[in-house]
């Protein structure tokens, strides 16, 4: 789910089935001749650094005619002259079909002609010949990695313990690897007890675009927000509502919002009038990508603002979270300070309508590695996000946690096959917990990747693992003229005795519409200026998984 773009700039990672590195962006995103100068660097960076070398005295052969094609191989893939290093390469092995480095050379060549199948047949012939050379190390690396996308858990678990002992001890390379080598283990066992559920493409009068990720939703369910990708390359945000049993055309959210830039990630309080969403090389930016806030008044979106220093850094945020009530977000980050490369950072609204400074949210989620994606479930306590760092399937795995009064839990893995080999990202929940959507790869358009929005409905085993919730709406109005009234609305928690929520109606409409958790009793207390206070009460103890509660305010005013 959430496959991601190669030149994207909102979500800033990237996964896909060809065999590659993470690299700089420069490297990675890059064509032609410097592309192929991007290997060479990395192949050397990598053999240098990272793995135990051969000796000095070292003979690849015996045959001379193949060493000697061999050595002119290797001076013209050290001159750049891959085609030339190619033909030696063949010529070597014609030689003596079972030498090794020609064989690795072939794999490396195949990646720089970006023929992937090729490198792994090549890769594994290396391996095969010599099992236990650490100068082919980046074979093993290359052929793992490719292996553990494809959810091959056996034959990733049996190359990683010849990998292993060629890595440097403590190194991050090293370090990487064990974790690879869990990942086989829980992998392998995962598969055996997996969900029920039955992913259903959103109709095409949604999935428009040729790529459209990171939905996000109102608390009634009838809004969707997701990224969409442009014939031009552009990302921007797409809003659609669900009518008649479905879902609109997508529309652009607005054009105070959208840009000729890229615009994406968005993120929308319960009621559907804060968005809070990424835009990247804005002249106003603190660094490459920040994140704005809008408010809807009306029909209408404002201008977006910089959520400002307190939120944003020199660096990079990104895939925002917003609480049900707007009070609370979280979002992504590569700041210093953190626990790993990416981690969660969170922000909570002050009284005076200030966001106070960001702080990384902790230990227990984030880790030394990668995170992603998070979302704030209705129920305002149970975080779902991803993550390379927690035991999982491999890539990035979908986690929950619930945050409680002593700190947050132990993340649990959602579960296969809504996490698989591949990376999982970007799952939003109904408030009603009996929904999710998420994007999924489909077909391909040539060489261009494609993906959809999906829905499926959460199987039973999974809905018991948290506190499910459901949406509180309706209209404040003025009792007499029946006109709608803007208003301040606090939910108290008449079980814990606890304010959980402040919110307030839209000025122009009067609407609400808020989530709460199922099993706790609700007072609702109105005030608006020029009218009586009012209090009310309702009882969520027996709901579970219920339809949405709709509860309309009427205020008397003082003359």
């Amino acid at each position: 789910m959430a496959r991601l773009l190669t030149n994207a700039q909102i979500h800033g990672y990237t996964v896909g089935q060809e065999i590659r590195l993470r690299v700089l962006s420069t490297c990675y995103y890059s064509t032609g001749k410097f592309l192929r100068l991007c290997w060479v660097i990395l192949g050397t960076l990598f053999s240098c650094t990272l793995f135990a070398q051969a000796p000095a005295s070292y003979l690849p052969t015996t045959n001379k005619k193949a060493a000697e094609a061999l050595e002119r191989s290797t001076k013209f893939y050290n001159e750049k002259n891959f085609e030339k290093a190619s033909q030696f390469a063949d010529e070597a092995l014609r030689h003596d079909s079972t030498l090794a480095e020609a064989y690795f050379r072939k794999g490396q060549l195949y990646e720089v002609f970006t023929q992937p199948d090729l490198a792994l047949q090549a890769y594994r012939k290396t391996v095969q010949l010599k099992p236990d050379a650490p100068q082919f190390a980046l074979a093993y690396q290359r052929l793992i990695e490719h292996q553990l996308r494809e959810g091959d858990y056996a034959q990733s678990k049996s190359d990683l313990e010849h990998y292993i002992p060629f890595l440097k001890p403590n190194s991050i390379a090293q370090k990487r690897a064990q974790r690879q080598l869990q990942t086989c283990v829980y992998g392998a066992k995962a598969i055996l007890n997996p969900l029920v559920i039955h992913p259903e493409e959103l109709s095409d009068t949604v999935n428009q675009f040729i790529l459209q990720y990171f939905p996000a939703l109102t608390g009634d369910g009838e809004t969707l927000l997701f990224t969409g990708l442009k014939p031009e390359n552009d990302e921007d945000l797409f809003i659609c509502t669900y009518k008649n049993g479905r879902w609109s055309s997508p529309v652009s959210v607005s054009e105070k919002i959208n840009t000729a830039d890229n615009e994406g990630t968005g993120t929308l309080s319960a009621d559907g009038r804060t968005l809070v969403f990424t835009a990247c090389n804005r002249r106003e930016g603190y660094g490459s990508c920040d994140l704005y806030i809008s408010h809807k008044v009306g029909e209408e979106w404002e201008k977006p603002k910089n959520l400002g220093i307190v939120v944003n850094s020199p660096y990079w945020e990104s895939q925002p979270a917003l609480s049900p009530d707007g009070q609370l977000l979280y979002f992504i980050s590569d700041r210093p300070g953190g626990v790993g490369g990416r981690d969660i950072w969170y922000t909570t609204l002050q009284p005076n309508g200030e966001w106070e400074k960001a702080k990384n949210l902790d230990k227990t989620i984030n880790t030394p590695f990668d995170e992603a994606s998070p979302f704030l479930y209705a129920n305002g306590r149970t975080l779902f996000f991803a993550s390379e760092g927690h035991e999982g399937l491999g890539g990035y795995d979908l986690f929950f946690a619930d945050s409680t009064a002593t700190g947050w839990q132990n993340p649990q893995n959602i579960g296969y096959p809504i996490n698989t080999s591949d990376n999982q990202v970007a799952l939003v929940i109904t408030a009603d917990g009996k929904y999710g959507y998420y994007s999924l790869d489909a077909k391909r358009v040539g060489n261009q990747r494609v993906s959809r929005l999906y829905r499926f409905r959460l199987p039973d085993e999974l809905t018991k693992r948290f506190n499910t919730a459901n949406y509180l709406r309706g209209v404040v109005t003025d009792v007499r003229t029946k006109k709608p009234i803007q208003a301040n609305i606090e939910l108290m928690n008449l079980t814990t005795g606890k304010r959980v929520q402040l919110l307030s109606s839209d000025a122009t409409t009067g609407n609400y519409l808020t989530t709460l958790p199922n099993g706790s009793e609700w007072g609702l207390y109105v005030s608006a200026k020029g009218y009586f206070y009012k209090s009310l009460s309702f009882d969520y103890s027996q709901k579970n998984n219920a339809e949405g509660y709709q509860l309309d305010i009427a205020l008397e005013p003082l003359q």
